[in-house]
């Protein structure tokens, strides 16, 4: 589960991952955009695919919601603020065709300031944090796991096995990797 590229930190306050799925851009669009599929390889999800629809990820208790900003099938998806990381944060899943199925671009962009750090310690404690840093290896392993489940949903694989173990490597190489390659 680990061989997708990790995280890119494109500023401090905004990660991308790229991931290559075999599979047709129709076929990648319903996995991000049908909520029956995401609750499949994320989160719980509740939205419709339209501008200004609301959307929650988890629980009742999850403060990942918002409203729907971007729609235009089958390329982008945006799910906009208020979410945990503040009123102009998304997440957004953008998709292209690239020889031998689609290329997904998965941004998340936390807004300047927002973070509430006293609820979520540094991690890694050595790591110089600065002012509102948003991210934590918990997140960015997260995101990667779950964006590897998309690929394994899709090819039809059972996505538990091995679920745990992944997780547990990935948290340490995320911690590795702000260490090697800190946000700025």
């Amino acid at each position: 589960m680990t061989r997708a590229g990790l995280a890119r930190f494109v500023d401090r306050f905004t990660i991308e991952y790229v991931r290559d799925y075999p599979h047709p851009i129709e076929r990648v669009w319903r996995s991000v955009a049908d909520p029956a599929e995401i609750s499949v390889w994320f989160w719980t999800a509740r939205f419709e695919a339209r501008v200004g629809a609301p959307y929650k990820f988890g629980g009742d208790e999850s403060d990942m919601f918002g409203v729907v900003t971007a729609v235009e099938p089958p390329r982008l998806l945006r799910f906009g603020g208020p979410h945990g990381h503040g009123p102009t944060g998304y997440i957004q899943f953008e998709l292209a065709p690239v020889s031998g199925g689609t290329r997904l671009t998965f941004t998340q962009h936390s807004q300047p300031g927002f973070f509430r750090k006293d609820e979520w310690p540094i991690d890694p404690p050595d790591l110089a944090e600065g002012p509102g840093m948003p991210w934590r290896p918990g997140t960015l392993s997260g995101w990667h796991g779950a964006l590897d489940c998309l690929g394994g949903h899709m090819d039809g694989a059972d996505i538990e096995t091995g679920l745990e173990a992944a997780e547990a490597q990935l948290l340490a190489i995320y911690r590795e990797h702000m260490r090697t390659i800190p946000p700025t």
